[in-house]
């Protein structure tokens, strides 16, 4: 008999990714808290430098999620070769991706030089941007080996890892940042090498994980083929995943290089109140990487029929999850904003900003979810073309007419994100429930 929720079966996959999700977003917590100490010049800086490495961090990322739905497939139908070859070739994309992934960022800080930003805002960013460019080598390469335990059903083994390297990333932060015990007081030049340092040491521990997995012998022991075949079918998700990422979180970052050119203290404001709503959407985005290894598993094991309410299930743990943040948004929207820093003006700003992302929580986590969830059915292409007229064609032309035209400012520009979000979720799951009976016939 068909389990209507299958809560048993997607909370053990989805409450790892999750706290590993939150483990990622801590350390930017924790980033923007400690340099808010500094003053509003290095968190707005810091603000800039984020909104321009996020870009092409959201693309690589998505790039490497292309390996999962692969791997969860492979891993329903026992074929364990199958699983191995694409994660050397995931490898071997990966690493090219990071190339990409650098070049981009930098591409970006020129554009953005071209801007009206605050020329100090600009000079005290360029050498954290540089040092969190670097830090992308080892970042993909942890993402590799991240996706296939992922892919295998194994989320406990990621999340340690990344709690355990965002736990050093903080410590490295408060000792680098402020001149503690030993080290020198670099600012955010210390941020930006801890983020280095952690990384580092995430991608040489999932490889180590990795090569203990009991059925990974082959991996060593059989030599490594280019299969043009695996990297194809990796880019076929993965690139398209890599740009949904992108139109959404560029919208995000266009959304700061906007309020920049209103001034430092509204972009302080802006980075307070997105470091915060990106607590939420991280673990949305955790429970939809958990659909991704489940709907994936379901359907390599020909059980189709259970994908559907396996698909609800996550959706009604979004809805309740973000209901809850939305709620402790605005009740705590004088307050925490006061963790960053004691500027009345900015704290205030800030404060305004959460009550917009209160209303669009429920939104944020459904597109995030829904993603996931088609991923794990090997739906991409339509998804990201939603991504594009959602974000590209709605949102970001109405960031500008809101708040630079008709000057409603930082809270106009976010109640075009509002709007986005909204029209993205509403056809990403409309696409899920109109997809999912068809594919679940062909998969019984």
């Amino acid at each position: 008999m068909i389990k209507v929720f299958q809560w048993r079966e997607n909370i053990p996959l989805a409450v790892p990714v999750i706290i590993g999700q939150l483990g990622h977003i801590a350390t930017s917590i924790s980033d923007s808290i400690m340099v808010g100490q500094l003053g509003i010049i290095p968190l707005a800086a810091v603000s800039l430098a984020s909104s321009i490495s996020s870009v092409p961090l959201v693309f690589g990322i998505g790039v490497a999620y292309g390996l999962t739905p692969l791997v969860a497939r492979a891993a329903g139908q026992k074929r364990w070769d199958k699983a191995y070859r694409l994660l050397k070739n995931s490898t071997l994309v990966n690493i090219s991706t990071s190339i990409v992934m650098f070049l981009f960022a930098w591409l970006l800080f020129l554009f953005v030089k071209t801007t009206d930003q605050s020329l100090e805002v600009l000079n005290e960013s360029r050498g954290y941007l540089i040092l969190v460019m670097v830090s992308y080598f080892p970042f993909m390469l942890f993402l590799s080996g991240k996706q296939y335990l992922e892919g295998l059903g194994d989320t406990k083994t990621p999340m340690r890892i990344s709690l355990f390297g965002n736990l050093l990333n903080i410590f490295l932060n408060a000792f680098m940042i402020f001149g503690l015990f030993i080290f020198p007081a670099w600012g955010i030049i210390g941020a930006g090498i801890a983020t280095i340092i952690a990384r580092c040491f995430m991608a040489f521990h999932v490889w180590y994980f990795v090569f203990l997995k009991k059925k990974s012998y082959s991996i060593i022991s059989k030599k490594f083929t280019v299969s043009f075949r695996a990297i194809r079918s990796l880019l076929k998700l993965g690139l398209p995943s890599g740009l949904q990422y992108v139109f959404e979180v560029s919208a995000f970052a266009a959304s700061a290089w906007i309020i920049g050119t209103y001034g430092p203290k509204q972009l302080a404001a802006h980075q307070i109140a997105i470091n915060l709503a990106s607590i939420s959407y991280m673990a949305a985005t955790g429970l939809g990487a958990a659909g991704t290894v489940r709907l994936g598993q379901l359907l390599g094991a020909r059980r189709g029929n259970e994908a559907l309410s396996a698909g609800k299930s996550l959706f009604a743990l979004t809805i309740a999850f973000m209901s809850f943040t939305g709620i402790l948004f605005f009740t705590l929207r004088n307050i925490l904003p006061s963790f960053y820093t004691n500027e009345i003006d900015v704290i205030s700003s800030a404060a305004s900003l959460l009550i917009v992302a209160t209303v669009f929580q429920i939104s944020d986590g459904l597109q995030a979810t829904a993603l996931g969830v088609l991923r794990g059915i090997q739906d991409v292409k339509t998804p990201t073309v939603i991504s594009f007229i959602s974000y590209y064609l709605i949102a970001l032309p109405l960031e500008w007419v809101l708040g630079t035209y008709f000057e409603l400012g930082a809270i106009g520009v976010w109640i075009a994100l509002a709007v986005g979000l909204t029209i993205s979720a509403y056809l990403l799951t409309t696409r899920f429930y109109n997809q999912i009976g068809v594919i679940a016939l062909k998969n019984i």
